[in-house]
């Protein structure tokens, strides 16, 4: 637009190729209709940007927009199906928030203050649930090390919404992330945080003081090659607890990551999110877990790369000893094993395919018969303009 002011719009139509709703055991299965809305476009994002407002190294972004601090472990990620079209909702492309944010460049120091309305209810602001962002990067001179502290506040009076706002849920977050390549081959960093604040198991409990821990240890190494091979390396800790009860009262310890953005496995991350296993007391994906990763690419051809993840989780002692089975014997604190597998071929620097195979193979958490090993495939075509 005019000079320092700049918009974004996103429309999207997302939905399945009439897809054959699931039906129960034994039902007959339904043919496929076309919902009243299924062809409907969407607002993505809508924003304005307005750089060096009031003040030079001040820049201003208003609106529904995409947020992404660091490698996304506390913020990156707000999934919404709002016309419910997808089964497969890990898949939805709208992910933005609605915020404001302003961002202090102080080069190298960099200042970022975000508030987003995550949702909304009755005009009562006592059914809101609203998110804040604190976060100071520093980037140094060499070996292309970046340093973040952040703070984080998710006031949640939304999902145990009652009047006069006294079943709300809070999380605040402190952290930190260090990230360097000692040499040009090779990036380390670890991320380190905090929770505290309150929780209530359902409406009406006693409030219990969140304390819990989320650690981020990562390593990566880059061949000088013409293939371009990458290896990585990864440890994840995410705490978690075993008294869900709704009428205790001591501390809380599960991990709550609600917005967090890495996706830990294509399976695994939607463990009990989006996915239901048969295990009793079979807590979501993000808590109660730890997991070492591998990861690495190549590219082949200069517009091929393929790239593949091994995953390994285990459950950390707050978990297993809650999960049962049918013969309520205590399980192993083996989650399972993952693998994920990608192509990626770029036809043109506009245009590219992809086909994505993913297996999960459940360890001895999971009992027979609900231990069969799953599988996906999945293709996307993109276009970018």
């Amino acid at each position: 637009l005019t000079d320092n002011v700049s918009t974004v719009i996103n429309l999207i139509n997302q939905r399945e190729w009439n897809v054959i709703p699931l039906t129960p055991a034994g039902a007959a299965v339904a043919a496929a209709t076309a919902t009243g809305n299924e062809f409907d476009i969407l607002v993505d994002l809508a924003y304005v940007q307005m750089k060096e407002i009031f003040y030079s190294p001040l820049t201003l972004t208003i609106g529904r927009q995409d947020l992404l601090f660091g490698r996304g472990f506390i913020v990156g990620w707000n999934p919404q199906d709002p016309q419910a079209n997808l089964q497969a909702d890990e898949f939805t492309q709208m992910q933005a928030f609605d915020a404001i944010r302003a961002t202090l460049d102080f080069s190298p120091w960099i200042l970022d203050f975000v508030y987003s309305k995550i949702s909304e209810g009755t005009p009562n602001p006592e059914n809101d649930r609203d998110l804040y962002i604190a976060y100071m990067t520093y980037k140094f001179a060499e070996y292309s090390a970046v340093a973040d502290l952040y703070y984080t506040g998710d006031f949640d009076r939304a999902t145990l919404a009652a009047a006069g706002g006294t079943n709300d849920n809070s999380t605040n977050t402190v952290g930190g992330r260090v990230q360097f390549d000692p040499i040009s081959q090779i990036t380390l960093g670890g991320e380190l945080d905090y929770q505290f604040g309150d929780y209530r198991a359902a409406l009406g409990a006693p409030s219990r003081d969140r304390d819990a821990m989320g650690v981020d240890l990562f390593g990566e190494y880059r061949w000088d090659n013409t293939w371009k091979p990458t290896l990585g390396l990864q440890y994840v800790y995410l705490e978690g607890e075993n008294d869900l009860g709704a009428g205790s009262t001591q501390s809380y310890g599960s991990w709550n990551g609600s917005f967090r953005g890495p996706i830990y496995g294509w399976y695994q991350d939607y463990k009990e999110v989006y996915w239901a296993t048969a295990a009793t007391n079979d807590q979501a994906a993000g808590q109660n877990q730890q997991h070492v990763s591998l990861y690495g690419s190549i590219l082949p051809m200069e517009d091929l790369k393929l790239t593949g993840a091994f995953w390994h989780f285990w459950a950390t002692d707050e978990m297993h000893a809650t999960i049962t089975d049918a013969s309520t014997t205590v399980l192993s604190s083996d989650i399972g094993n993952e693998l994920d597998l990608s192509v990626v071929y770029s036809y043109t620097e506009d245009v590219t395919f992809t086909v994505m195979a993913d297996w999960f193979v459940p360890g001895d958490l999971y009992t027979t018969p609900n231990n069969a090993t799953a599988t996906q495939i999945v293709s996307e075509v993109k276009v970018t303009f």
